[in-house]
């Protein structure tokens, strides 16, 4: 089944005031799977915890079967969608930025050693009634913050609940046995490369879009870290790259305070013609045809655009 795409700004669009602050950060809950089963979410960290019942889900193009006490983590580099999910299914499902994470967390990176290269690999974990219990509460104090328009420090007081549980998690993320015997276990190079990768892509994305520039920071071949990259996700590494530039272009352009061009220079492109011919390719429309549907606003007409 095809899935359309949402991103961070998108899926905002869709969910009410009460369930989000800015294009930062959301709350999903049972009533929004009728709404998303037909779109799968990416470029966003997304924390889901199942406590009661039973979700199917599409994590990077495979069907993942959630149930209660499943805890699932996904990074900005893997998409999720909603595919069908039982009556009685009861979660709490967090979609934020990494730069709301940041702002957030102040630096702190709370949880196992090597988290980031466990959870690429496997982003479902089962956890502990106890620890189940502990993670809803937390995520209970978000939800009912949020929930709450007339609060005058609404924002301030998700930002403080929002690091009591990330705080909490990586707390529970250390005590899990399963958790730990997956941490004590070597992770295979395979893994940590795939882990590196994504990591560096998300920081140079915006300037460096060539392969080589990756294969050489990691140490190894373009030859080879295509090869990994193309085992883990059945994609290459020139195409996560260009995934990313298209996730954050389509977002810019959502805005019609940026001009087209300035969207170009904040990508680096060479031109604007450049990044035009990119956008084309891609999403088989020109920039300003896309920002003209998408927002119903008509820019100023642009040779260099339409071409």
């Amino acid at each position: 089944m095809h899935m359309k795409t949402l991103n961070m700004q998108q899926l905002c669009s869709y969910v009410r005031d009460d369930q989000k602050i800015d294009d930062s950060f959301i709350i999903l809950k049972v009533n929004d799977i009728s709404i998303f089963e037909k779109f799968k979410i990416i470029g966003c960290r997304l924390n889901l915890l199942v406590f009661s019942g039973s979700i199917e889900a599409d994590i990077n193009g495979k069907t993942s079967s959630l149930h209660r006490c499943d805890f699932v983590d996904i990074l900005e580099g893997t998409s999720f969608g909603f595919r069908s999910f039982s009556k009685d299914v009861e979660f709490y499902c967090f979609v934020t930025t990494r730069e709301f994470m940041i702002e957030v967390m102040q630096n702190i990176v709370p949880g196992p050693k090597d988290y980031f290269s466990i959870i690429i690999n496997n982003p479902v974990i089962h956890m502990s009634t106890n620890s189940t219990s502990r993670l809803y509460r937390q995520m209970r104090l978000v939800d009912d913050i949020l929930s709450d328009l007339d609060h005058n420090y609404r924002k301030e007081m998700l930002k403080v609940y929002f690091r009591g549980y990330v705080l909490e998690l990586g707390d529970l993320m250390i005590k899990e046995d399963r958790f730990q015997m997956q941490e004590r276990g070597t992770v295979r190079m395979k893994d940590a490369l795939m882990a590196n990768f994504m990591e560096l892509v998300w920081k140079n994305f915006r300037e460096r879009r060539e392969v080589s520039f990756y294969a050489k920071e990691l140490c190894v071949s373009s030859k080879h870290l295509s090869r990994v990259v193309k085992t883990w996700t059945g994609k290459t590494p020139h195409e996560i790259i260009s995934e990313e530039v298209l996730g954050l272009s389509v977002q810019l352009l959502k805005n019609n305070g940026i001009l087209i061009q300035q969207i170009s220079d904040l990508l680096h492109f060479a031109d604007q013609a450049a990044f035009s011919k990119f956008f084309r390719k891609n999403m088989k429309m020109s920039p300003s045809e896309y920002r003209r549907k998408s927002n119903g606003f008509v820019p100023e007409s642009s040779p260099v655009d339409e071409k």
